[in-house]
């Protein structure tokens, strides 16, 4: 990595586990951090390098419109949600996000039922048939690869 280079790290969380992969990341890559509703695009052009997460939500990272309509001069993304990483489709959701060419990550977060509105409680006790539970998957060496790729 280029000791000039200026990176920045924005994400939407809803429930905190995208908020602390960002943290992560800002961390091992000694650069801001930022929650997406703070920044915009007069902000975005004085970096080299946007790293965007966002939770995925039928397929789709939350936030990533947003930073794609600023057009940052470089772009990396990652992804977080509750799927397990050998059954995530990370490919369907390359392809839903328009993410060709464009460095793509997973990691798997977890469940706060506290954070979670009454639609997305309804929709895990539909698809697992139970009240959903706190649960955290979240694991700080799942980033190396994506840090690895920036250095």
């Amino acid at each position: 990595m280029r000791s000039s280079m200026k990176i920045l790290v924005t994400y939407q969380s809803k429930t905190g586990f995208t908020k602390r992969y960002a943290q992560w990341i800002g961390e091992e890559l000694s650069c801001e951090c930022k929650e997406l509703t703070s920044v915009d695009a007069t902000q975005l052009a004085d970096y080299d390098l946007v790293i965007h997460g966002g939770w995925i939500m039928v397929g789709m990272v939350k936030g990533l419109e947003k930073v794609k309509s600023f057009q940052p001069r470089k772009l990396m993304v990652f992804g977080v949600g509750f799927t397990d990483e050998k059954e995530a489709d990370i490919k369907s959701w390359i392809e839903a996000n328009k993410l060709a060419g464009i460095p793509f990550f997973y990691y798997q977060g977890g469940m706060n039922p506290d954070k979670m509105g009454i639609v997305g409680k309804t929709m895990v006790k539909m698809a697992t048939k139970q009240k959903p539970e706190y649960v955290d998957y979240t694991n700080r060496d799942k980033i190396q690869e994506l840090v690895a790729a920036v250095k």
